[in-house]
């Protein structure tokens, strides 16, 4: 008898011991589980972040190629200017130097402002006589990127290629 009352002393002074245990178990594992969600946010942004990089670099080469497979003709166009209406679609009809300018123009415009590509994308291309080099840029929305590197929630990406190359 004087058995089963001391495991009964014992029982009682257990009871809220193991309930403790429990509620920090949880708040740790609910710690952690918030702090594996921030990670993955963050992973889910740059990813983002660079999956638009990759895009303007695959955009500016793009026009880079075009502009060195058209040699003698000037490209130009500024971040304000409409873009141009192409007559023909050189794609399937036999253009001129400057129709085929135009209508390598208005692809990649076309390219650049898709919202499936990069989010309000413009593009500019200008030509220095001097040093006979084009220098291509690109300007699109991202707010989630470093402060650094956006002027106005915009960032703008730039390329200078020879004209001769």
């Amino acid at each position: 008898m004087a058995g089963m009352l001391s495991n009964k002393k014992f029982a009682a002074n257990c009871c809220g011991f193991s309930l403790i245990e429990v509620l920090i178990a949880l708040f740790l594992q609910a710690f952690g589980m918030l702090g594996m969600t921030a990670l993955q946010i963050k992973a889910l942004k740059s990813t983002q972040a660079a999956q638009l990089d990759s895009h303007v670099r695959f955009l500016l080469t793009d026009m880079a190629e075009r502009l060195r497979s058209n040699p003698g003709t000037t490209y130009a166009i500024a971040f304000t200017a409409a873009t141009p209406v192409a007559i023909l679609d050189c794609a399937v009809d036999i253009c001129s130097s400057s129709e085929l300018a135009s209508w390598d123009i208005r692809q990649w415009r076309t390219s650049l402002e898709d919202a499936a590509w990069l989010p309000e994308g413009e593009g500019q291309v200008s030509f220095n006589a001097l040093t006979q080099t084009y220098a291509i840029a690109i300007r699109y929305t991202w707010s989630q990127l470093a402060a650094v590197e956006l002027i106005g929630n915009q960032r703008t990406v730039s390329l200078a290629t020879s004209a001769r190359e």
